[in-house]
């Protein structure tokens, strides 16, 4: 019992040393791009979110956050599940940043507009055919990299859909995490995957040669570790000393998009979807089975990750969103006539959470009536926190109400809870970045498990080493040449000798 005690003791201490460390210095935001003036916004600016307590102010702005905000939270109420609801509050601040065009609006017109991070670079337009240099035309992103069987289709803008999987090598991994199958709708479609990095992360990537495999080996010879920048806030220490480059920095971002075909013929409603007109593009099979494919489809975001590195977050923080209609949860039965990625009326349907029997053949879909059963049949495993819940509920009636946002969900935030070293200040030296807790470097994450039903789907649960944790899965990532990557596989991706 005593040691039970001191172990309670410690975790409180961790977690309140975390939050004074963490939240005492708040300062700037910054945008990834002009902002026009007197762009509309949808419903209110912003909302008051009563959790665990405290009051938590979401707003729906333009600008990306850099920092979380506990400061709301009183010292002797400091806790786990109180610090989750400003981690979630600042998930949605971040959600809706993001999801703003690049001129600043969330919608014009009530219309669904293209977004700040589709306005990113794509893995694939920075990990070229045998290790090529990413072309810049204008000093920022590549340009689209079009697959020859696509070209007479792109306009020039047109989103390019490759993955069928968060994994590379479409057609020889076109699976989940652990290669544990594809994600097919409920109308026989393929699910697919991209990812995107911002600026900051895009020039770290460019500037140190990782975008193929001799630049990652001579990269890791020299001596160095992959340490992608910092966001923080402008600010001192207790010392004076600087905690941030002036103005304040936005460091490296990550967005993980799942999408779905929109079925119009199998009832499915874009308006209800966050939508782009792309070109979904399936590579040839190896063995020369299967032809490379290009056509143009509306495809719907379902499930979307942001992975945010911050200088008292190394570990990065990890905020996870769904559509609502994606899947129903385990236990608490199918309320809605009809799911993303799930069945109610279905006796013969594949098996709840199992991935589809194989072949998996992308190129022959959407899937027959007569193969139902090899469609995924998807539950959530863990219920969404009642907390989050109800954060959920309040901003897509006051910020969303009347725009396809409001039609999606915040899952949950997973934060390290104890993340850096002791006395471990950022410096411009680590790219404004606190050293990481050598004693834990997942930074004992909370919570423990977090799983997105399009993008983990297969690895749902609470089985230690084998359930999704965002951290716990990305502190395994290396380069090709096997040197830790700082929590992204996205430099596995490199091509070249």
């Amino acid at each position: 019992m005593r040691l039970l005690k001191l172990a309670l003791l410690c975790c409180v201490l961790i977690v309140g040393a975390y939050a004074i460390y963490h939240y005492q210095i708040k300062g700037k935001n910054s945008t990834e791009g002009p902002l026009a003036s007197g762009t509309p916004q949808a419903s209110a600016m912003s909302t008051t979110v009563s959790c665990q307590g405290a009051d938590h102010v979401i707003t729906n702005g333009a600008a990306i956050p850099h920092l979380p905000d506990a400061s709301m939270i009183a010292s002797e109420d400091i806790s786990v599940e109180s610090l989750q609801c400003s981690f979630d509050a600042y998930s949605w601040d971040l959600f809706l940043a993001l999801n703003h065009d690049a001129d600043g609006a969330l919608v014009t017109g009530g219309s669904d507009d293209p977004t700040v991070w589709e306005s990113w670079a794509e893995s694939s337009y920075i990990f070229l055919p045998d290790g090529a240099t990413p072309a810049s035309t204008d000093g920022s992103f590549p340009p689209r990299n079009v697959p020859a069987e696509c070209a007479g289709l792109h306009d020039g803008a047109m989103k390019i859909v490759l993955q069928i999987g968060k994994r590379p090598d479409v057609l020889e991994e076109f699976t989940e995490p652990f290669q544990s199958g594809p994600l097919i709708d409920a109308n026989g479609h393929y699910s697919r995957f991209a990812i995107s990095v911002n600026q900051s992360m895009y020039d770290y990537i460019l500037d140190n040669e990782l975008y193929n495999k001799a630049g990652q080996k001579t990269f890791s010879q020299a001596g160095n570790e992959v340490n992608f920048s910092c966001s923080c806030n402008e600010g001192t220490d207790a010392d004076g000393n600087p905690i941030c480059a002036q103005g304040g920095q936005q460091g490296a971002v990550m967005a993980k998009a799942a999408w779905k075909v929109i079925d119009t013929a199998k009832n499915d409603d874009p308006s209800l979807f966050h939508t782009v007109e792309a070109l979904v593009f399936t590579e040839a099979a190896k063995d020369g089975s299967r032809p490379a494919m290009c056509e143009k489809q509306l495809v719907g975001l379902t499930g979307f990750h942001i992975a945010q590195k911050t200088s008292n977050d190394t570990q990065g923080l990890w905020s996870t969103f769904e559509h609502a209609d994606n899947a129903p949860t385990k236990g608490q039965g199918a309320d809605k006539p009809k799911y993303n990625y799930f069945n109610p009326d279905c006796a013969d349907c594949n098996a709840v959470n199992e991935p589809p029997a194989q072949p998996w053949n992308p190129d022959d879909q959407p899937l027959s009536d007569a193969r139902i059963g090899d469609r995924s049949q998807i539950e959530r495993v863990i219920a969404i926190h009642q907390d989050t819940d109800a954060m959920n509920a309040q901003v897509q009636s006051e910020l969303l109400a009347g725009t396809v946002w409001a039609n999606y969900e915040l899952v949950s935030t997973q934060w390290p809870t104890a993340p850096t070293a002791p006395n471990a200040a950022p410096t411009a030296a680590t790219n404004w970045c606190s050293a990481i807790n050598e004693v834990d470097k997942s930074g004992n994450p909370a919570p423990a498990f977090l799983a997105n039903t399009t993008l983990e789907t297969y690895i749902q649960g609470t089985v230690p080493q084998a359930s999704s944790s965002c951290i716990n899965c990305h502190l395994n990532a290396t380069m090709t040449d096997g040197q830790f990557s700082d929590f992204t596989y996205l430099l596995e991706r490199a091509r070249g000798p």
